[in-house]
């Protein structure tokens, strides 16, 4: 079997599929990518066996037939290449791709054994924009836990019901909302969702994305790529009950200047234990930062409103937070020293974003 392949849409496609790879597996046949060629189309699968990725392109083929090829090591020789097409030649187990005087030559496992994606009937699917999903996970996707032993802190809930989207992500340490209205069509998706799969949606270059939902089982749709994966078991924490309702002691400043400002006072206390004292007293805002390397002290202009406050947090995660804000000033609001402080974009647009953080001991 021969067929020739634009390199470009070969390269864009097995990049987009390989984000199914795992970096490291005991299986073997999952570092690899699984080709099918049939009925003039040349389709790919990756898996990981948490989700599996497909995509196609057409090719002219009188043969069927299916083999594996490493995946990472064929996006790495395809993304080094400057010609226009490529060969693909398969007999007797043994993969190999060519251009110009050169080639390269694979073993192909078994095809047998690459794991089958999951298929269900996809009823109530939605269309969303890509665009929409991935300003989400920016904006949220920064709070989700690294190998918490509660598996939904590790994904990002994602909900559209009520004509709105709503994307959610915490560590129990901090929290993050994205809001944005949508027209659901009566239909309703809970799930909540791997952080990888979002790497997915990054590679496509198609303008929406059809959802779909099934018992555990979650797709993501472009008319030539599919995502489908297992969904993180839950139920998830309910994050409206923690969101406070009332407005508090409420502090108006610059973005670009408290943003600043907790950039230099890490230099600080990094070296300690990133804790960072802030201060409003007598009309003033003030950061405090000391470590065995030195001491930092940062005066913030802005108009507060509440009683004198002295309140401790971590600096990575204030700042974590502040540099998402998509806004000319924030709006942080205090609950008191041991209750979470609510961090929000002063000015409006098409979406809402709200953050929630937890302030840590001074004592």
């Amino acid at each position: 079997m021969e067929i020739t392949v634009d390199k470009e849409n070969l390269r864009k496609l097995i990049q987009q599929v390989s984000t199914a790879v795992p970096t490291r597996s005991t299986l073997p046949i999952l570092n690899n990518i699984l080709f099918e060629v049939k009925d003039n189309k040349l389709v790919l699968y990756a898996s990981n066996m948490d989700f599996s990725i497909k995509g196609h392109l057409p090719v002219e083929s009188v043969e069927n037939i299916s083999f594996t090829v490493p995946g990472r090591s064929i996006l790495r020789i395809l993304s080094t290449l400057d010609v226009p097409v490529v060969k693909i030649v398969y007999a007797d187990r043994v993969t190999t791709i060519k251009w110009d005087k050169s080639e390269y030559t694979f073993p192909s496992l078994d095809p047998a054994e690459f794991p089958k994606m999951k298929e269900f009937v996809e009823q109530n699917s939605v269309p969303v924009e890509t665009a929409t999903l991935l300003s989400g996970y920016e904006l949220v996707g920064f709070c989700t836990a690294k190998d918490d032993p509660r598996p939904f802190l590790n994904g990002v809930l994602l909900e559209i019901s009520d004509g709105e989207l709503r994307m959610v992500a915490s560590d129990a340490h901090k929290l993050a909302l994205f809001v944005k209205k949508h027209d659901s069509r009566d239909a309703v998706v809970e799930a909540i969702l791997g952080t990888e799969v979002f790497e997915f949606l990054k590679s496509a270059e198609e303008p929406s994305v059809t959802l779909a939902q099934d018992k555990g089982i979650f797709s993501f749709s472009f008319e030539k790529s599919k995502l489908v994966t297992r969904l993180i078991e839950g139920p998830y924490a309910p994050y409206r009950e923690v969101i406070p309702k009332e407005e508090g002691a409420t502090f108006r400043t610059s973005v670009k200047e408290v943003d600043g400002a907790l950039r230099r006072i890490q230099e600080v206390v990094s070296q300690n234990n990133f804790v960072i004292e802030w201060v409003f007293a007598g009309g003033s805002s003030t950061i405090n930062g000391i470590s065995e390397s030195g001491k930092a002290r940062e005066s913030l202009t802005g108009e507060y409103k509440g009683d004198d406050l002295r309140i401790g947090f971590n600096v990575r995660f204030l700042h974590e937070i502040v540099r998402r804000i998509r806004s000319e000033e924030v709006v942080f609001h205090f609950y008191g020293p041991k209750l979470a402080c609510m961090i929000k974009p002063a000015q409006e647009s098409d979406y809402e974003t709200l953050y929630l953080l937890m302030p840590v001991s001074l004592e």
